[in-house]
């Protein structure tokens, strides 16, 4: 906590007004800075954002009103306290000025006493503002915390107790004279093995995020190798809901993408396709050149789709439509965190697209060389 005196703003076009509201205000023990006109004051605001601030009505325009109005709208300097002091006395006025969100209406003349008393009413009323804010955002943030710490803790400890438990039955003796099932548990383990290093491979991925690590170094990739795979393991992962998958690439694209975070990136939007889409749902994929080196993509599926009003949100770390342990869909709800970051930092971008039916995502990675060609 700060012991420097409250900065107090003085906006009025009266010279005389504002320097004897500037010595009464400084002898109150605060620090001042005064605006003859509204469009000053503003800049000031935006400047220095003041404790609070003191302003006539009067004024030629903006006048007292339309800069209250103007604060308003940004979002930095709106909860700055704001008291009218004004020689405008009617009960119309006074409502007006409380309406545009003032936290007080004084009308001259006016005892300094009184003045300094209400600045100090009002701080003290902003200072227990912030105060229970600052309380309500911690426990908001405790929260988050332990729903993130529950939501990793049942995602890793899954696949590590189908991991060992699929282990530990397929070497037990009864398995010597049926190698068939003794193979499937084995793939069973290995299925979970690989479901845990994608979570570990995100959590990386986010702390490299946080750390500014970014790796945009672009090879010539060949969707041969690089998007087919991740299409034919995404049909075995999801073989029980009979998914379709099938990729439209235009035979002319070529991308220049880091190959590792490609993967990932595309891995994680096919996975949402499937995750979403219904029982026998179809997953369509579509490969366009973007420039040289670049590439559209667009995903779309046969699931109900993302609201428009969700359509940022679901971008957010850790987001999840279904929340808590009961939620209908695993998953760290990073996937598409990841993906946009990746596109973002090859000055693209992933979005939801307009769609009548199902979801469509599109993913665009921008022209760019590749830095280093297997082939040279």
């Amino acid at each position: 906590m700060t012991n420097e005196p409250a900065t107090v703003l003085i906006v009025d076009d009266d010279k005389i007004i504002r320097f004897s509201l500037s010595v009464v205000v400084k002898r109150a023990g605060y620090q001042v800075l005064t605006a003859k006109s509204g469009t000053e004051g503003l800049q000031l605001a935006q400047a220095h954002r003041p404790d609070i601030i003191i302003c006539d009505v009067m004024m030629p325009a903006p006048d007292g009103f339309e800069l209250r109005r103007i604060l308003t709208t940004d979002s930095q300097i709106a909860h700055i306290p704001f008291i009218f002091l004004t020689a405008r006395g009617s009960q119309k006025d006074m409502l007006r000025g409380l309406d545009l969100g003032a936290d007080d209406y004084m009308t001259k003349p006016f005892d300094h006493r009184e003045l300094i008393a209400r600045i100090k009413a009002v701080l003290r009323r902003a200072d227990l503002s912030r105060h229970q804010g600052k309380i309500e955002a911690e426990g908001h943030i405790q929260e988050l915390r332990r729903e993130i710490l529950g939501n990793v803790s049942h995602e890793l400890r899954t696949p590590v107790s189908l991991l060992l438990g699929s282990l530990e039955l397929s070497l037990m003796d009864r398995f010597k004279d049926d190698l068939a099932e003794q193979e499937t548990f084995i793939q069973t383990a290995l299925n979970n093995a690989h479901h845990l290093q994608r979570i570990i491979n995100d959590l990386i991925a986010l702390s490299q995020l946080d750390q500014g690590i970014i790796d945009d170094f672009r090879l010539v990739l060949d969707l041969d190798f690089d998007l087919k795979p991740l299409v034919k393991q995404s049909i075995k992962l999801w073989s029980e809901r009979n998914i379709n998958i099938k990729i439209h690439a235009n035979p002319d694209v070529i991308v220049h993408a880091p190959k590792i975070g490609f993967r990932q990136a595309i891995g994680h939007l096919i996975d949402n396709a499937c995750k979403f889409s219904p029982d026998n749902g179809q997953i369509d994929i579509f490969v366009e050149p973007n420039g040289k080196g670049g590439c559209i993509i667009i995903i779309e599926d046969e699931g109900n789709g993302v609201d428009s009003e969700l359509r940022e949100t679901v971008f957010e770390r850790f987001y999840q439509i279904s929340q808590g342990t009961a939620r209908s869909y695993e998953g760290l709800g990073v996937g598409l965190t990841i993906a946009r970051a990746f596109a973002r930092r090859l000055e693209g971008d992933v979005i939801i697209l307009d769609s009548d039916t199902g979801c469509r995502v599109q993913m665009i990675i921008a022209p760019g060389k590749a830095d280093w060609n297997m082939e040279d």
